[in-house]
């Protein structure tokens, strides 16, 4: 029979790679979603250079798996890709009657 501390190695090996597999779906989704919109397009010629604080870098690398300018584009495609539902929602303020009837 397998220790306690054996049994929860052996779980949490299984979830690390489900983790690390969701993440990297994650990323894959939003640079294609990126590129479907037209945002990848072309050469890449934007040359970006500039400083950034080493613990939001290394935090922004282990979560996304990415480092560089890999981590970089996918940063500027997520910015890019935000939902916007807030504004939209907010932008909506005063255009139903505030005398309907919703029937409940």
């Amino acid at each position: 029979m397998a220790s306690r501390s054996e049994t929860t190695r052996a779980e949490s090996k299984p979830a690390k790679k489900t983790a690390a597999a969701f993440v990297a779906r994650r990323v894959a989704l939003t640079l294609g979603t990126a590129a479907a919109a037209g945002l990848t397009a072309g050469k890449k010629e934007k040359r970006l250079s500039g400083r950034a604080h080493e613990q939001l870098f290394e935090a922004a690398s282990a979560r996304s798996g990415l480092d560089g300018s890999d981590l970089l584009e996918y940063a500027l495609a997520k910015v890019a890709l935000e939902d916007d539902f807030a504004e939209k929602l907010i932008s909506l303020e005063g255009s139903i009657d505030r005398d309907i009837d919703f029937g409940l």
